[in-house]
């Protein structure tokens, strides 16, 4: 991974957090998305410690809009190379729960935000990065 650049959504807990520390150090410059400033810190302090060397970097987005979804995608899109692209950011709501653009919450963060952001990243991913998407099973209480 060494010289990697990879982007990888909510990055600030679970396996997204682990990815982007294991992954730093291994080498890679880590650019990754978050909601939560304070979480945003933590993680870019492990980076930094994981590998001090990269010059990684943090975009704050609330990836459940499609407009944030847009404005952050348009932002990465930027990045000079991609390696990797993992698309984390997920969460379950037990109750139903509408975006500001009328989808459901569960649907619009873990399912259309991987999607427009892969999208708008189509064309520099397609010059040989790896598309990691990672779900997992969450049960409600």
């Amino acid at each position: 991974m060494q010289g990697k650049t990879v982007i990888i959504t909510g990055a600030t807990s679970g396996i997204g957090e682990v990815a982007a520390i294991r992954l730093a150090e291994q080498g890679a410059r880590i650019v990754f998305t978050a909601r939560d400033k304070a979480r945003a810190d933590d993680t870019m302090a492990a980076l930094r410690r994981a590998n001090p060397n990269a010059d990684h970097a943090v975009h704050m987005a609330d990836l459940s809009t499609l407009a944030e979804m847009k404005r952050v995608g348009s932002i990465l899109a930027q990045e000079p190379q991609i390696d990797v692209l993992v698309n984390n950011a997920g969460a379950l709501f037990n109750k139903r729960q509408e975006t500001a653009d009328g989808l459901e919450m569960t649907f619009a963060l873990n399912h259309m935000g991987y999607f427009v952001i892969t999208n708008i990243l189509l064309n520099k991913l397609k010059r040989g990065a790896r598309i990691v998407t990672v779900a997992s099973r969450s049960t409600g209480t």
